[in-house]
């Protein structure tokens, strides 16, 4: 049963839009989320322990988080601009320690973990991201598709 009217053909275009920009965000935003999290973990797991040597922050709307020099205990691995991604908040006008210890570093090179990392938040977040994403994407293609057979003159 119909309760509204039918949608013209500009507001399917902006549906069609909507449908292509929901998928974009959460699937891009929740699988990035995501992989950050699968990251950690393998780093964790498998990545070369040593310290950072923070030089400067990166900051966000909330919080900062500590870049700078990773080198490793046994001095073969060395990676330069890499992010540390731990559970202490970092504020802006934080002083930036001398050395942080025991950090791994991630197979990239782009980021090392603290043994207190969180890594099952951004798995889980990013994937309720995209799998609302999905529903939400799909809603929206079911609705076009009722609009389109309920209107007149279609079979």
């Amino acid at each position: 049963m119909q309760t509204g009217r039918p949608l013209t053909k500009r507001g399917r275009v902006f549906v069609r839009i909507a449908v292509v920009f929901v998928l974009l965000v959460s699937l891009g935003g929740g699988l990035g989320l995501a992989a950050e999290g699968i990251e950690g973990r393998a780093a964790l797991r498998d990545g070369p322990v040593g310290s950072l040597a923070p030089a400067d922050r990166t900051c966000g709307k909330e919080s900062c988080s500590w870049t700078g020099t990773f080198t490793s205990t046994d001095g073969s691995v060395t990676a330069r601009n890499v992010e540390l991604r731990d559970a202490v908040d970092v504020r802006r006008g934080d002083p930036a320690p001398a050395r942080i210890d025991g950090v791994r570093l991630a197979e990239d090179a782009g980021a090392a973990y603290t043994a207190d990392y969180g890594w099952h938040g951004p798995v889980v977040k990013g994937s309720v991201l995209a799998l609302v994403g999905l529903a939400v994407a799909t809603g929206l293609v079911l609705m076009l598709r009722r609009q389109r057979t309920a209107a007149p003159g279609h079979a």
